[in-house]
């Protein structure tokens, strides 16, 4: 059996990405966000199998047949996504509530994709002791840039960083998550001292985009 070394920086970013979905988000609280990791970890967890065989918990009195819904299809099959569904998607839920439940989707998919990949468990969302209420607040600054949301305009960064950024807390829960998995410290230097190199690093990242049909 071989066991896989994880970096103690990576196995921080795990703990504090679930203390973040444990402490609710900006459209929904502690405990429809962790249905909705629940959710989106079954998908992921079952994508082997077809969707109708899947096994899924219980979340008829936390989430709506809508919320249901974008979490299925961003769990399973985000390539299919384009303007039409996710325009029809915002008029049911309201574009922040769509835009969180997107990205704490793709939170959980990356949780449960990794924890596979390196035979570990995925351990449940603990709801926080004392979560606060959702503050439904919607930034200042959005403009629309021919996505399928508005996102904060301008931006310092490349789009594929503000996709979740008309909510920020999304983005930094996604980010606290992503970014130790992708390139650990300092993204901005072209030579890395790691086990893969950089250039491994991007054919890895661009082989996985391509075959998860990721137009970025």
């Amino acid at each position: 059996m071989t066991t896989i070394s994880i970096s103690p920086d990576f196995a921080a970013a795990v703990d504090a990405t679930r203390a973040r979905l444990g402490e609710g988000g900006t459209w929904f609280d502690t405990c429809e966000m962790a249905a909705i990791v629940d959710r989106a970890d079954a998908r992921s967890r079952q994508r082997a199998t077809a969707p109708w065989n899947h096994d899924l918990p219980d979340t008829a009195d936390t989430l709506g047949p809508a919320e249901c819904s974008i979490i299925d299809r961003i769990a399973t099959d985000p390539g299919s996504v384009d303007p039409a569904w996710a325009a029809e998607q915002v008029a049911e839920v309201g574009e922040g509530p769509y835009v969180e439940l997107v990205g704490t989707t793709a939170v959980a998919v990356a949780l449960r994709v990794f924890a596979d990949s390196v035979g570990a468990e995925v351990v449940p969302i603990a709801p926080a002791a004392e979560p606060g209420e959702p503050s439904r607040e919607t930034p200042d600054g959005l403009g629309d840039i021919g996505a399928h949301v508005r996102m904060l305009e301008p931006f310092p960064f490349a789009n594929v960083a503000r996709a979740l950024s008309q909510v920020p807390s999304a983005n930094t829960t996604f980010y606290t998550l992503v970014r130790p998995m992708y390139s650990a410290a300092g993204f901005e230097e072209l030579v890395w001292n790691t086990a893969l190199s950089r250039p491994q690093v991007e054919l890895v990242a661009a082989r996985v985009a391509a075959i998860n049909e990721c137009f970025y």
